[in-house]
């Protein structure tokens, strides 16, 4: 495998369509008629803080997403919905949850927060897989 031909694999304008829709999914996963409540109780216990970057927080996830779809569309483009839904999945059953993981169980943080978390990436990138997949 080579670097330069991944790259040339992945298709832009996807991407960036799934980067954005990663947001949408993310504003509609944290609020309160999905897990939202969950998680802020999860996460700030003392409640939220008052201050929060926000042009960090968002812009640092909007390229962490960008870079995270341009990845997946570089293994999974033109190869069809269930390939890319498939990889998708896996990729985040296999890597993402386990590093999760081992990083809440260092924090000594929820089972039940990380659970959220990573569900969340488990069905961004299956669905964002199945798109890129297609595309």
């Amino acid at each position: 495998m080579v670097l330069s031909h991944l790259i040339a694999d992945v298709h832009w304008t996807p991407v960036f369509v799934m980067s954005l829709l990663s947001f949408a999914l993310g504003y509609a996963w944290h609020q309160p008629y999905l897990f939202g409540d969950l998680w802020k109780r999860e996460n700030f216990p003392g409640g939220m803080p008052e201050k929060i970057n926000k042009p960090l927080v968002f812009g640092g996830t909007a390229l962490f997403h960008f870079m995270a779809n341009a990845g997946l569309s570089a293994i999974v483009s033109g190869e069809g919905a269930l390939y890319g839904f498939s990889v998708g999945f896996l990729a985040s059953l296999f890597w993402i949850l386990p590093a999760m993981g081992g990083t809440y169980l260092f924090a000594n943080r929820s089972l039940k927060l990380l659970a959220v978390d990573t569900g969340l990436y488990i069905f961004l990138f299956s669905v964002s897989g199945c798109i890129l997949g297609i595309w």
